[in-house]
């Protein structure tokens, strides 16, 4: 759908008229929220907070009356306090099995890893067996991100054949793609895009317009977007947030905070709107 559309601003209209009717109730206390540094999507630097997720909620948050304190960590640590019932928000986040039972998921916009590469790949590997077959190519992951159970059944076979290259962070992804560790990272590309745009070193700036994306077959589109707690958040704060956050123009906010932060085809190859009708 085309920001320009009259369909997309009546969304953005209903998802401002909606957020200012709300703005007197607020939620219960000052919510915290976990991050990780993912791109354009979460940016941290020297502990400021930022990026299209952070904007999206703390605009929610200016008109609901919810404030959120951001609390920097490694992304598997963020998953750990989720699970461990520590934190209220979990973002940005793809639906699982696993987090399920944890929290209640607020989808803003479908999401698929692929083959991410700084050198051309070869045309046969397009599935995750032909991946397979190809048996000198190495790939990178990054620890703690769970992608479905194809992804995981992906790596396992990878693993097995000491093909899988675990990396902490994104910064080491890149380190592991540049230094030829790596012929490929699984993951969404707009990741690594965000990543060396924001680089201060102007060879790794460049790299950001060599990156290519291959799909898999088999890593279809999933729903992501942000967790809202079971606990510690309280009921009526989950409500709060969860009818804020699942309107049709929160989804188009984001959706368009993210095309004015990543040029080129990338972001359409990781990230699409979410289809009418499929939200839920």
């Amino acid at each position: 759908m085309s920001p320009r559309s009259p369909r997309f601003a009546s969304g953005i209209a209903g998802f401002l008229l909606m957020l200012a009717a709300g703005a007197h109730a607020g939620c219960s206390r000052e919510l915290l929220v976990p991050v990780s540094a993912m791109g354009l999507m979460v940016t941290v630097q020297q502990d400021r907070v930022g990026g299209a997720f952070v904007e999206l909620l703390n605009d929610v948050g200016r008109q609901a009356g919810c404030t959120f304190r951001f609390q920097p960590v490694p992304r598997a640590r963020q998953e750990m306090l989720f699970l461990a019932r520590r934190s209220d928000l979990l973002l940005p986040a793809q639906r699982t099995e696993l987090r399920d039972p944890f929290g209640q998921h607020v989808a803003l916009l479908q999401v698929r890893p692929t083959l991410v590469a700084l050198r051309p790949l070869p045309q046969a590997v397009t599935t995750a067996a032909s991946l397979i077959a190809e048996g000198s190519l190495r790939v990178a992951v990054l620890r703690g991100v769970d992608n479905g159970p194809a992804y995981r059944e992906l790596q396992s076979q990878l693993k097995q054949r000491d093909r899988l290259v675990v990396e902490a962070d994104v910064v080491g992804v890149v380190r592991a793609l540049r230094d030829g560790l790596a012929d490929a990272a699984l993951m969404n590309p707009v990741i690594l895009q965000g990543q060396l745009m924001q680089a201060e070193q102007a060879e790794l700036r460049t790299l950001a317009r060599q990156l290519s994306a291959r799909p898999l077959a088999e890593l279809d589109w999933q729903p992501s977007g942000i967790y809202l707690a079971l606990e510690p958040l309280g009921g009526a704060d989950r409500q709060l947030l969860a009818q804020a956050l699942g309107s049709t123009g929160a989804r188009q906010r984001l959706w368009r905070l993210l095309r004015e932060r990543y040029p080129g085809p990338l972001l359409e190859a990781g990230y699409r709107p979410i289809p009418d009708g499929a939200a839920h």
